[in-house]
C-alpha cells in the first residue's frame, strides 16, 4: 500500500529524512530527484542510519561506519554483512509515496 510521506520539495537532492509507517522505521533519500526508501536501523547494529552521512547514493552508519547503497540496500563495506530492506517509492504531485506492506492484524488473518 503506497503511503504519502514528504514532498520532494521538502527533501532536496542529496538529503535524507526519517519516517515511520506502521511501526516500520524508514530512511528516505532523494538522489538526483529519485526517492529511495530503506530500513532506517542498520542491519549490523542498532544505529539510526538517518543520523549517518549520505554521499551520493551511499549512507554510512554513524555507529561503526558500515556503508550501504540506498538504491538497492546493498552492503558496500564491513562491518555490515546483511543488506538493508528496501521499499518501492513513487512521486506523484510532488509527494513521495512509499509502498509499505500492510500489517496483518488478528482480525485480518
Amino acid at each position: 500500500m503506497f503511503t504519502p510521506t514528504v514532498t520532494i520539495e521538502a527533501l532536496p537532492s542529496g538529503e535524507k529524512t526519517k519516517f515511520e509507517i506502521n511501526e516500520i522505521k524508514l530512511m528516505i533519500a532523494n538522489i538526483n530527484g529519485v526517492a529511495y526508501a530503506v530500513q532506517r536501523i542498520c542491519s549490523h547494529a542498532d544505529a539510526d542510519l538517518s543520523e549517518g552521512t549520505l554521499e551520493g547514493c551511499v549512507i554510512e552508519c554513524p555507529l561503526h561506519g558500515g556503508m550501504f547503497d540506498v538504491r538497492d540496500g546493498k552492503v558496500l563495506s564491513l562491518p555490515a554483512t546483511q543488506p538493508l530492506k528496501t521499499y518501492p517509492t513513487k512521486i506523484e504531485n510532488g509527494i513521495i509515496f512509499v509502498d509499505i506492506p500492510e500489517v496483518e492484524t488478528p482480525e485480518s488473518i
